[in-house]
């Protein structure tokens, strides 16, 4: 079934890796390259977000924190190429549903995905 998937990624190889795969496999993936652009289109009903943590222009954790305050329950998956412990544990206080480490494999994505994209 195709998602509506939200990535907010400020690599621009990873982004444009992630919309093509993502449409090779049916879904619908909106672009986001910055902490301000994808706070604008969050306004939008997504079945997942793939969001970076460290952004040019903030923290995709604090954006998240926001939506969940909001009363957003989307689906958030954490990309990041940090993997402290103090940030896994901050990732799941603020309501990440998965954490996904750079470089994560594509099948581990997809699979992910999979999961949390409605059915």
């Amino acid at each position: 079934m195709s998602a509506r998937i939200l990535v907010i990624e400020d690599d621009a190889a990873i982004r444009t890796m992630l919309e093509r795969g993502l449409r090779l496999v049916g879904h619908e993936p909106t672009l986001a390259e910055n902490l301000a652009a994808g706070r604008r289109l969050w306004g939008e009903t997504f079945d997942v977000v793939l969001l970076d943590v460290m952004l040019p222009d903030g923290n995709g954790l604090e954006l998240l924190a926001e939506r969940r305050a909001a009363g957003d329950a989307t689906p958030t998956v954490l990309l990041t190429a940090r993997e402290e412990t103090q940030l896994r544990e901050r990732a799941a206080q603020v309501g990440a549903t998965a954490f996904l480490s750079k470089p994560f494999a594509y099948r581990e994505l997809l699979e992910c995905v999979g999961r949390l994209a409605p059915r």
